[in-house]
């Protein structure tokens, strides 16, 4: 075997009428996983490689004789016992996938093998930059170049190409993208992602379930960092009911469950235990929903503070704080349920830890409930207020949703 018989394969499937079977071949011989592909070694044990290759494809595909030759290149230089050394060589063949995959004709036959390659390549470049990251001050070079390659291929599909094999990968380019923009704590970036999917004339329900779930699961990650926590919550719901993964359902929790509580939905733990999701934080937010249908900011803050680290690494410590206001809610409704549900009431009353008696800070309170629509009434001059006979505690959820529910429009309506 030799770098002649490669070549002599890769014209074979030319004549490969169907194109399934002639992307499948293609895919195989081009793979850059040595266990699926023996060329791999054989190049690499060959004495002299081509400088240039012609293959059958030249005439309307010239960029693919330079695919094949950066894949000789790669196989043939490469440092097995390196990937530090060899990633120049793999960025090379990616981009040229991604300038034979712009071709009209020829380019849709790269779709499997630009996925496969990509899916290998992600990860590698994350690792290398974790190494290099004090020896290159944290610049996350390779993951920003990864990302400028796959962007290219993304921006191809939606513009150029109506190929039902390139549009086949459209959803796992934008979902590796969103990954690569969160790595880069830059997640504001998906928002192109996500627009441009929103413009094309595809289907969400024709993608496999679990590009499906990404790309929702990056949707609700980045409507939780804009605050707009009903659209999170929505994308997180649909998650978490249509994945068996334990591990998808731990991710989908362990942001769903803080955004339910926010928004005023308790959760089931107890449930949630018997289905089997025992993870330990399913526990601490048992805790703080208690805390926060009690109205009991010490113990609510208690909870806080022994799991700050936590939270902290989840980037879920400010979000936290949106939590008081209800707290505060419950605590006035837990007085008012003791005082027989009077009609009026004095608000220095309100027994707020630190703030006794504090008639500045108890009428700001009562300001921010009533104007959020928490609690139906008005104040009085007398530091009393006056609350509505019917639906006093409105239900905290169907407040937000009336009020936040519709604040995206219909930049998502094609999920």
């Amino acid at each position: 075997m030799s770098v002649v018989q490669f070549i002599n394969e890769i014209n074979q499937t030319y004549s490969i009428s169907d194109n399934r079977q002639k992307i499948d071949q293609l895919t195989r011989l081009l793979s850059i996983n040595p266990q699926q592909n023996k060329y791999i070694a054989i190049i690499y044990n060959s004495k002299s490689i081509p400088s240039t290759i012609t293959t059958l494809y030249d005439d309307d595909w010239s960029a693919f004789s330079l695919i094949l030759t950066s894949f000789i290149k790669l196989c043939h230089l490469m440092d097995p016992w390196s990937l530090l050394k060899s990633f120049d060589l793999y960025t090379t063949f990616l981009n040229d996938l991604s300038v034979g995959f712009n071709n009209n004709s020829y380019g849709w036959l790269l779709s499997n093998i630009i996925k496969d390659t990509i899916s290998q390549m992600v990860p590698w470049a994350r690792k290398l930059d974790l190494i290099m990251y004090f020896k290159e001050q944290g610049g996350k070079f390779r993951l920003n170049y990864m990302a400028s390659i796959i962007l290219k291929m993304f921006n191809n599909i939606r513009i150029n190409d109506s190929n039902v094999y390139k549009k086949s990968i459209i959803l796992y380019l934008g979902n590796t993208l969103c990954y690569i923009y969160f790595k880069l704590d830059n997640p504001l970036l998906c928002r192109n992602i996500f627009s441009n999917m929103q413009n094309t004339s595809l289907k969400f329900n024709e993608f496999n379930l679990d590009q499906q779930l990404k790309y929702r699961y990056y949707l609700a990650r980045y409507y939780l960092i804009k605050y707009q926590l009903i659209e999170s919550f929505n994308h997180l719901q649909w998650c978490l009911v249509n994945t068996s993964s334990l591990k998808n359902q731990k991710l989908t929790l362990e942001l769903l469950l803080p955004v339910s509580l926010i928004l005023g939905k308790m959760p089931n733990c107890n449930y949630l235990s018997q289905q089997g999701f025992n993870f330990p934080f399913v526990q601490m937010y048992q805790t703080l929903s208690k805390s926060i249908r009690a109205g009991d900011y010490s113990k609510f803050k208690q909870v806080i503070d022994s799991n700050y680290h936590y939270l902290k690494d989840k980037n879920l410590l400010l979000l936290m704080n949106k939590v008081e206001i209800l707290i505060l809610r419950n605590l006035i409704k837990k007085v008012w349920i003791v005082l027989d549900k009077p009609s009026t009431m004095n608000y220095l009353n309100i027994p707020i830890e630190g703030h006794y008696n504090d008639e500045l800070y108890l009428e700001n309170v009562f300001v921010t409930l009533i104007d959020s629509n928490l609690i139906k009434g008005k104040l009085t001059s007398s530091k009393t207020v006056v609350l509505s006979k019917t639906d006093t505690f409105p239900d905290v959820f169907n407040i937000y949703k009336l009020k936040y529910g519709n604040n995206n429009g219909n930049s998502n309506q094609w999920v």
